[in-house]
Order: structure tokens, then C-alpha cells, then sequence
């Protein structure tokens, strides 16, 4: 006998609250949390070798910093470099 998640349990409780109708449910606005630090800010997502991410962790522990403020670091000398306002 195969044993049910607690993720299914759940799932499966949840739709017995709810009586069938036959009809699809309908599709409520999603809510989704986001915490106030990231309000009025975009995501920007790159991709490198998992050499160069274990580098950047490392030294991150070594300065005491996190990736986030790396990267701050980084695009601000960027910018910098590029005759740019430092905004980061």
C-alpha cells in the first residue's frame, strides 16, 4: 500500500470541503505575497557555472556579504565605468 503525502492529504481534505457542481471552479484572483523590500523593484536573473556561484558564496562569507550586495557592488562600478549614474 502506497502512502499518501501530506501535501495530497491535504489536497484531497480541501476538495471535500467543496461540493461538485460539474462545472469547473472559478479561477479567483491570485494573491501573492511580496515582501516590502522588493515593492517598485524588477528581478534580474543571469545564469553562470556553478564554479562561479560557489565563488561568489565564498566570498561573500569571507567579506560578509550577500550575493545581493555583490551585485549592487558590482552593476555600481559598472555603471561607474560606463559614465553612468550609480543607482544600484
Amino acid at each position: 500500500m502506497k502512502k499518501t503525502s501530506l501535501a495530497d492529504a491535504l489536497l484531497k481534505e480541501s476538495k471535500a470541503d467543496v461540493p461538485d457542481t460539474g462545472y469547473p471552479a472559478k479561477s479567483s484572483a491570485r494573491v501573492s505575497y511580496v515582501a516590502p523590500v522588493r515593492i517598485g523593484k524588477k528581478a534580474v536573473t543571469v545564469w553562470f557555472e556553478p564554479d562561479v556561484v560557489k565563488q561568489l558564496k565564498l566570498i561573500g562569507i569571507e567579506k560578509g556579504m550577500t550575493i545581493q550586495d555583490m551585485m549592487r557592488e558590482s552593476l555600481n562600478d559598472f555603471f561607474a565605468k560606463h559614465h553612468k549614474a550609480q543607482i544600484a
